[in-house]
């Protein structure tokens, strides 16, 4: 009897874990895609470019005309 009154109490309390992991886990899910959704809009943050001219200021180039561009791609 004693026996199951322990195992009654451990399962209730492997019960309670386990709902309040599941709220912790949908919380944080819910959480991680949110921000997945506004930064993938656009409407806030920096662009790809602007990433890559402040991460990488030496490789991008500043001008964007086409006629400033190699015309020819490897070759000797």
């Amino acid at each position: 009897m004693k026996s199951l009154t322990i195992m009654g109490v451990i399962a209730v309390a492997l019960l309670v874990f386990v709902a309040i992991q599941s709220f912790q886990i949908s919380a944080l899910k819910n959480s991680i895609s949110g921000n997945v959704v506004e930064s993938s809009s656009g409407s806030s943050g920096e662009s790809y470019n602007d990433m890559m001219a402040r991460m990488h200021p030496d490789q991008v180039t500043k001008s964007t005309s086409p006629s400033s561009q190699p015309t020819m791609v490897g070759g000797c």
